[in-house]
């Protein structure tokens, strides 16, 4: 047996946890990645959107994902509640990638690697805390054991959950959902389907999509609650080509391919956490909770997830003062991202429940208003790394046709404003620092797309002119676009942290 003492361990090699190890060790702490040799997932495949490229330049793996001769991700092709086809291209031109998940964590353990994590291909069977921190052990193979000693351990062993299993795991019980998948390839393509795209389409009892892994070979899945449909008499062959063939639009696209090996299952229920971190512990990623895979938020939750836990574990090591308020952060933070996405997922669910009438969509709708809060909206940026996303999405929307409708902005600082102090990223760390709050927002407010409203508030009122006051604001800060600006011109009005001085105040503001 062998032991080695570490700052960090942190266990699993998924885009959470070695997002995490990447960040950490390039902080310069000694960190230790244990991820299995062959993935439990690896067959499974990722999309990856271009709205993870902030993230993923913060990792210092964008080049090593270009590079790495992953399929290109241009959007999708969505076949949603009966509608038309709604074709999704990425703005500019963007690309994404597609891979499967053991050629992703390659290229990202191995960025891990060379960021000065120690990389450790064993699999953790158990985990003991003390005063004195914790003992992972683990197995490498051929019998060899290791012990891994640190005061941290992030968890990012996804719905294994090694440890989250014992801290508060809650699995949604409304809902039961299981993945069937399978590989098909077609010679020359498939077809009509634009070769970049995912496919999605839903149905009156699932739901099915298919990734393109290169350009003749696509991943096909169906989400079905193994509750409403019969499985037990069928082969998971037969049992997916029967889903497939009711997603009438993704299921023909395989006409003319060829299987590549059979169908599997994977457990795809939902679950959340009561606690995601203590000093010590933070549940990373989806060992913390799982959502539903709509629109690659999987990937996205994921990456800011590790990167977030990074940032605590960061600030812990060095600022040993701010360590529980950096823990608290990071659970405040992940509880509110399950939710928000939760939330948003609400809106996918309910179109369906309209439509199909069926409980598999009526059951999934409710579950995900419940979750997200009755009346909870998705948040104003879901993947900015310091948006605060506390206004619901209506609101602002509201807030910036008003703006739009007006000829003149007459801006004002609101009435309730206050300054409160509230923890907050700044670079690689968790700080204390000021916000906005108001009635309609008390807790506060301070970033918004990377637009800081403390400045916002102060340029606005002196420019009547919108475009104005975006050039104001980007002669005295870094420069942020005017969509962003005018997105956080809209939060202002919507939280009451701005009013219009001659007309009427916000909704719901006293």
């Amino acid at each position: 047996m062998s032991r080695t003492d570490h700052d960090v361990v942190v266990l699993g090699g998924g885009p959470a946890g070695c997002a995490a190890a990447t960040l950490l060790a390039r902080r310069g702490h000694d960190v230790a990645l244990v991820r299995p040799r062959v993935p439990p997932a690896g067959a499974l495949a990722e999309s990856v959107p271009p709205s993870t490229d902030k993230l993923l330049a913060e990792l210092d793996v964008l080049d090593a994902l270009e590079h790495a001769g992953f399929h290109r991700n241009g959007g999708n092709t969505v076949w949603w509640a009966g509608a038309e086809a709604r074709v999704e291209t990425f703005d500019e031109g963007r690309f994404g990638f597609h891979a499967d998940r053991a050629g992703l964590e390659t290229v990202m353990s191995g960025v891990a690697r060379a960021a000065g994590a120690q990389v450790y291909d064993a699999v953790a069977r158990g985990a003991e805390e003390s005063e004195a921190g914790w003992v992972i052990r683990c197995g490498a193979g051929a019998g060899s054991t290791s012990d891994f000693r640190a005061p941290w351990v992030l968890d990012a062993t996804g719905r294994r959950g090694l440890i989250a299993g014992g801290e508060g795991r809650e699995p949604d019980r409304s809902t039961t959902t299981l993945a069937l998948v399978r590989r098909w390839r077609r010679p020359g393509g498939f077809g009509e389907v634009e070769p970049t795209h995912t496919l999605v389409e839903s149905y009156p009892d699932g739901w099915a999509w298919s990734v393109p892994l290169d350009s003749e070979v696509r991943c096909f899945t169906a989400m079905v609650d193994h509750r409403h449909v019969e499985l037990s008499g069928l082969e998971l062959d037969a049992a997916l080509d029967a889903e497939l063939d009711k997603a009438r639009r993704v299921g023909a696209s395989r006409v003319g391919a060829v299987p590549l090996g059979g169908a599997w299952a994977c457990p795809a229920s939902l679950y959340t956490s009561t606690r995601f971190g203590r000093p010590g512990l933070l549940l990373v990623g989806d060992a913390g909770s799982f959502i539903d895979p709509l629109s690659s938020f999987g990937v996205k939750k994921a990456l800011s997830s590790g990167w977030l836990a990074a940032v605590v574990v960061n600030t812990a090591l060095v600022d040993a003062p701010m360590r529980d308020v950096a823990v608290g952060f990071f659970d405040e933070r992940e509880r509110e991202v399950y939710r928000k996405y939760r939330a948003q997922s609400a809106d996918f669910f309910e179109a369906c429940a309209l439509e199909y009438g069926h409980e598999y969509w009526t059951t999934r709708a409710e579950a995900a208003r419940v979750a997200g809060g009755r009346g909870g909206a998705a948040p104003t940026d879901l993947n900015a790394l310091d948006g605060e996303g506390a206004v619901p999405v209506e609101a602002a929307r509201e807030a910036l046709e008003r703006i739009r409708a007006r000829p003149s902005l007459d801006a004002v600082r609101g009435a309730s404003v206050r300054t409160v102090e509230r923890p907050m990223v700044a670079g690689h760390r968790v700080v204390l620092a000021e916000h906005l709050a108001s009635d309609r927002a008390p807790m506060g407010l301070r970033y918004v797309r990377s637009v800081d409203l403390r400045h916002v508030v102060e340029v606005a009122p002196r420019h009547a002119d919108v475009p104005e006051g975006w050039s104001a604001y980007n002669a005295g800060a870094s420069a942020v676009t005017f969509p962003d600006y005018l997105a956080a011109l809209a939060t202002a009005f919507a939280a009451g942290i701005l009013e219009h001085s001659d007309g009427p105040r916000p909704r719901g503001t006293p």
